[in-house]
């Protein structure tokens, strides 16, 4: 026999990756900063399982982009696709990808499109937090100010979307956790446990890489 599920961990298998204080991702914001925090300072190997997930999204998003393409479909324009962008702010840099911008037939308005793979779209009232926060950096980041966040089910291509209307105080908000975060790492001092810390991201705990060194700075006093 053929073990093909080795070699789809071998093929997608990533080395360990250190990062570089002062250049900074949208899509880890939203999350517990001390985890974030401690990705930096001790990175650690990413999970087999995890990367396929991260991979099976990737692929839902090339599948969003072909629909949106395709010649079926003329009330949508896919004008951008994977669009880069960069944020200075003081000594540090944001940097990420957009996943899609599109034109409605009829309007002269971009939107941003932010793709995401969930288990189960009907469990979902409205956008989670930490991609609204996304959602609205790419906003100020391109200047474009109406965005969907469109989620889709892994096994059977169901969606749901919401759209996101610009709000600057949001956009500050994220902005004051960049500089907290990157002010901790230069300082080397832990941030406080967010999710332990707030009964509707404790869940994040459960799946940390770093519940050990977590419970550790508490024990120390951090």
């Amino acid at each position: 026999m053929i073990g093909f599920g080795d070699m789809i961990t071998r093929h997608l298998a990533r080395e360990k990756r250190t990062k570089d204080v002062g250049r900074y991702y949208p899509s880890e914001i939203g999350g517990c900063l001390r985890k974030v925090w401690f990705s930096y300072r001790f990175p650690k190997d990413v999970d087999p399982e995890v990367i396929k997930i991260f991979h099976l999204g990737n692929m839902i998003h090339d599948f969003v982009a072909e629909v949106m393409k395709s010649e079926k479909n003329p009330e949508v324009t896919l004008v951008g696709e994977e669009v880069p962008f960069t944020i200075e702010d003081g000594d540090f840099t944001i940097s990420g990808r957009i996943d899609d911008i599109v034109m409605l037939e009829g309007e002269d308005e971009k939107i941003l499109v932010e793709v995401k793979s969930t288990k189960m779209t009907d469990i979902l009232d409205g956008p989670k937090d930490e991609h609204v926060m996304q959602l609205q950096l790419y906003m100020y980041a391109m200047k474009i100010f109406r965005g969907i966040v469109l989620y889709i089910e892994k096994n059977t291509l169901k969606t749901k979307e919401f759209e996101v209307k610009y709000d600057q105080n949001s956009v500050n908000e994220v902005m004051k956790r960049f500089r907290a975060l990157h002010a901790n790492l230069k300082a080397e001092t832990v941030p406080p446990a967010e999710a332990k810390e707030n009964p509707d991201k404790r869940w994040m705990c459960k799946y940390c890489d770093y519940l050990e060194e977590c419970q550790r700075a508490e024990i120390d006093g951090n």
